[in-house]
């Protein structure tokens, strides 16, 4: 959501997308709900944080369709700049789901990843909370904006 509230404030795509994908890094600083929090190895295929990934994943979807709607002249833009805001844990997802799960590898992360990782202080669980007062106000800001 951060990604297309930049997107609709900015205008500017040669600006707007560096800053979302920035803005990623600025977020993990706060508090925040994290899909890996608390899951060791054995879990992490399971049921519920299967459910957790699809169902960030289809209202990632569902937000991309709702602002192409709402606002058609900027949906390339919202788009690019949604996923820009997502490539930090895209690469996080690579890492865990696919180096350490599927080949069974210890990762040799690259430096951006690690920078990452070290703001990485609070992604818990109980992070939803925060996640949530942050969709509010994002709806509240992006619906200002009609």
């Amino acid at each position: 959501m951060t990604g297309a509230i930049i997107a609709l404030t900015v205008k500017n795509p040669v600006l707007a997308v560096p800053l979302s994908f920035i803005s990623h890094f600025a977020q993990d600083l706060v508090p925040h709900f994290d899909h890996f929090a608390g899951v060791n190895d054995e879990h992490l295929f399971e049921r519920k944080f299967n459910i957790s990934l699809v169902t960030d994943f289809l209202l990632s979807i569902t937000l991309m369709i709702v602002l192409a709607i709402l606002f058609p002249a900027h949906k390339w833009l919202i788009w690019s700049c949604m996923v820009a805001a997502a490539c930090p844990d895209l690469a996080s997802s690579y890492y865990h789901l696919y180096i350490e799960r599927i080949k069974k590898q210890k990762p040799k992360y690259d430096l951006l990843t690690k920078f990452h990782y070290s703001l990485q202080w609070s992604a818990t669980p109980r992070g939803v909370i925060v996640e949530i007062a942050w969709a509010i106000a994002g709806i509240f800001t992006i619906l200002s904006m009609r």
